[in-house]
């Protein structure tokens, strides 16, 4: 009969708290709002903010001075948040695991005694301090786990979109311009794995495939041809050197996969690993830091090492590429690579990579650019341009228009997939 009164009471005290809850959310709310106005976690001296609403968020904990509060006669000692402690303690006994005795000598959980001893001032300058000490990773007998968890970043960010693109011409027999059918098909793969530390190191690496079909009704050797054909992996390794520069190692293969055909001949022109272009560079990059996910690397590279290598057996490849008798060729000189890349306007972007070789005896340039036009998040058509320039080229290839220099373009309309 004895500890059937005691419950009652609280039962009775449980229920009279109902309507109080709002005020205690209410008045913990306000207490946030002025804090975080201060722009500061401290508990400061501006606001009355009470120290004791802790006990709401520790680990769910049953206080003996909760209770010894509640039925003092002191009424000054009946605080909203004690009563609507005691109304879990009685309604919800299955949520509190731990009682204060354990924590006793936490400096922290000290400061939850009475008001009537220390000023509330105090209590905040208090708890203050025990907040700071217990963030320089204070390890005892007494500390007891709060459900911190600590996370290993992630400096790997991974990216890359696909894309798939076909065009279609017809032309009736009888049409008055004339004109050959045809169908056309592009597909491009792009991935990138990039590290980044934040602090010093930074390592990009990136893959390009691209390979594309024409139908050539014309031809009488082929039923089609690929226009398109890249096998592109690039590196780049970067330790920082200063604001926005960085000492740089960077590396480059690139080949592709399918024979290279002319209209109306059988010979190959190309292969897969032949030719296969293989760079290793090492200067500086400088890499600014610019708005709205805009990019732009300039590397300077003083030091720059080119093979190229012949894997297939074919001879006339091999004249192509002027390798008689030999399967390889090694040059040095001095590279430089410019990567960028730019939002002009909303779902409209450019991005450009180029680089240029020297040997000192000759040059070899390339600058590719794609302009992209999303329409929405899976059809966007693209504007592609790429400009050649290598005057280690046989006489033949010398244009009486542009010389040395190349040109490709396309456009193209798909669907695409970036994940």
């Amino acid at each position: 009969m004895k500890q059937i009164i005691p419950i009652t009471v609280l039962w009775l005290l449980a229920f009279t708290m109902q309507a109080q809850d709002n005020h205690i959310v209410d008045s913990y709310v306000d207490s946030l709002r002025a804090v975080m106005s201060q722009k500061s976690y401290e508990l400061t001296n501006d606001y009355d903010v009470s120290p004791y609403y802790y006990q709401m968020f520790f680990p769910s904990t049953y206080y003996t001075n909760v209770t010894r509060s509640v039925f003092s006669l002191d009424s000054t000692s009946q605080t909203f948040l004690n009563l609507h402690l005691l109304r879990i303690y009685a309604n919800r006994p299955s949520l509190v695991n731990h009682y204060d005795e354990q924590f006793k000598n936490e400096a922290l959980l000290e400061a939850s005694r009475s008001a009537s001893d220390r000023t509330n001032a105090d209590m905040k300058k208090e708890i203050n301090s025990a907040i700071s000490s217990s963030s320089k990773g204070r390890v005892g007998n007494n500390d007891f786990d709060i459900g911190l968890q600590v996370v290993k970043p992630n400096f790997w960010k991974t990216a890359g979109n696909f894309s798939l693109k076909f065009t279609q011409n017809y032309f009736s027999e009888n049409w008055y311009q004339g004109g050959n059918n045809n169908q056309t098909m592009l597909a491009t793969l792009n991935l990138s794995a990039i590290y980044n530390d934040t602090k010093k190191i930074t390592w990009e690496n990136r893959l390009d495939v691209r390979l594309g079909f024409i139908t050539t009704p014309s031809d009488t050797c082929h039923t089609f041809m690929t226009n398109n054909d890249k096998l592109q992996l690039n590196t780049k390794l970067g330790v920082k050197a200063a604001k926005n520069w960085n000492y740089t190692i960077s590396g480059e293969a690139k080949t592709q996969m399918m024979p290279g055909h002319r209209t109306n001949n059988r010979l190959k022109f190309s292969d897969f690993l032949s030719p296969l272009d293989v760079s290793l560079s090492i200067g500086m990059d400088f890499k600014p830091k610019l708005k709205n996910n805009n990019t732009l690397s300039i590397a300077l590279l003083p030091l720059s090492y080119k093979m190229r290598f012949i894997n297939s057996h074919d001879e006339n490849i091999h004249k192509v590429y002027s390798f008689v008798n030999r399967t390889m060729k090694q040059d040095y000189g001095s590279r430089l690579e410019v990567n960028c890349k730019f939002t002009i306007v909303k779902n409209f972007t450019w991005k450009c990579r180029s680089y240029a070789f020297t040997s000192y005896k000759y040059v070899e340039a390339e600058m590719e650019n794609i302009f992209t036009y999303e329409f929405s998040k899976y059809i966007s058509t693209d504007v592609y341009t790429l400009w050649r320039f290598d005057d280690n080229r046989p006489m033949k290839y010398y244009d009486d228009n542009l010389g040395y220099f190349q040109f490709k373009e396309y456009i193209t309309l798909g669907l695409k997939y970036d994940f």
